[in-house]
């Protein structure tokens, strides 16, 4: 029985009536099939492309993991072996391995660090410089706090010594076009690619949410043009949802691998787990690039019903996510143009994953019986 997403579109629905959302565009895969990808809001429809924010940093750490499936680095390597400059204020040990778990001890978490590199993240040398000049802030591997960008200029850095081609070329050939992906369905820094500019972000005049300048940043065509591989990502629904997919089939994408079914297994093992987060000041379990169910014991970007195992990431204080649940073998993707406080937006994603999963549920509740 195909599943009835009913319950789905009125969730989207409520959210854009309430104004918490602008827009909203949802894809869904399951069994390998896209069976619901909707549209609804300002402008909103199937083609529109949004910012993904810390979405993107999954598809970024899976074309460094096929780096290492080929061989080129090992996760124990240390990143000064590769990154030299890197290798400096108490990094020196810092892992491949470290970097993909948010352990290596270099958060850009503290207000005016994060306001130091954000001043500087469209400028790849100038961000690069200053996140290997950064000191360690306890020895690498032995705690973990969620990195938002820092790390990601790294990883990058590493993809483009270790490929020898720019990080959005080796990016869109390593991982979109095994997937399908057309080059008007994702960038990274070239929005020329793009069929039209994303979905302008916008923020909501209440309490906690984010600044009309923020919204304004991630609107500029500058930003857009910018290399942040820990934030920077554009994409549609079906793109996101269709990674995934790819994981959940052992990295088997429609046009070719994007990762063995071994460093499938290893990205979505929950490296760390039980200790808590010094950034999110909570227990976050990781894989490689991805959290692992759960973010919060109520509330979760996968969903409260998602099956143990599940991945993804959110993007952005769960403005959007993507997530691939093995034990219903769905994946989906949710993605918005609307800034909000953090707990109205987690609370909203969760309800859309929720929603996925009981359709989910449904259809394979009536095909067993």
């Amino acid at each position: 029985m195909e599943p009835d997403f009913a319950e789905l579109e009125r969730e989207m629905a409520r959210q854009i009536e309430s104004g918490l959302r602008p827009s909203l565009q949802v894809a869904v895969d399951f069994r390998g099939e896209l069976v619901f990808e909707r549209a609804l809001g300002e402008a909103a429809h199937v083609d529109s492309t949004y910012v993904l924010w810390s979405s993107t940093k999954p598809l970024v750490a899976v074309a460094l993991l096929q780096l290492v499936d080929e061989g080129r680095a090992a996760l124990e390597d240390r990143v000064a072996k590769h990154i030299p400059e890197f290798g400096t204020h108490g990094k020196e040990r810092c892992t491949i391995l470290h970097l993909l778990s948010h352990r290596g001890g270099f958060p850009d978490s503290a207000p005016e660090t994060r306001k130091a590199l954000f001043r500087i993240a469209r400028d790849w040398d100038a961000s690069l410089a200053f996140v290997c000049d950064m000191p360690a802030l306890w020895e690498p591997g032995t705690d973990r706090g969620y990195h938002p960008l820092s790390a990601w200029f790294i990883v990058g850095e590493l993809i483009q010594r270790l490929d020898g081609r720019p990080l959005a070329d080796a990016l869109f050939a390593r991982v979109l076009e095994p997937l399908g992906v057309p080059r008007d369905g994702f960038c990274l820094g070239r929005p020329q690619d793009l069929a039209g500019p994303p979905m302008t972000v916008r923020t909501r005049d209440r309490k906690g949410a984010p600044s009309a300048g923020e919204a304004a940043y991630w609107s500029d065509p500058r930003t857009h043009a910018a290399v942040i591989p820990g934030a920077g990502g554009i994409a549609r629904a079906r793109t996101l949802a269709a990674f995934y997919r790819a994981l959940l089939d052992g990295g088997r994408g429609c046009n070719g691998r994007i990762l063995s079914p071994e460093m499938v297994r290893t990205a979505t093992f929950p490296h760390v787990v039980g200790t808590r987060d010094r950034t999110m000041l909570r227990d976050m379990p990781w894989g490689l690039g991805m959290h692992l169910k759960h973010v919060l014991p109520s509330v979760d970007d996968c969903g409260r019903r998602a099956t143990p195992g599940t991945f993804g990431h959110a993007g952005h204080f769960l403005v959007n996510t993507g997530w691939g649940d093995p034990g219903r073998d769905v994946a989906a993707a949710i993605l918005s143009n609307g800034l909000a406080e953090s707990m109205s937006g987690m609370r909203a994603v969760c309800a859309l994953s929720d929603a996925i999963h009981a359709a989910i549920d449904r259809a394979s509740g009536s095909a067993r019986g």
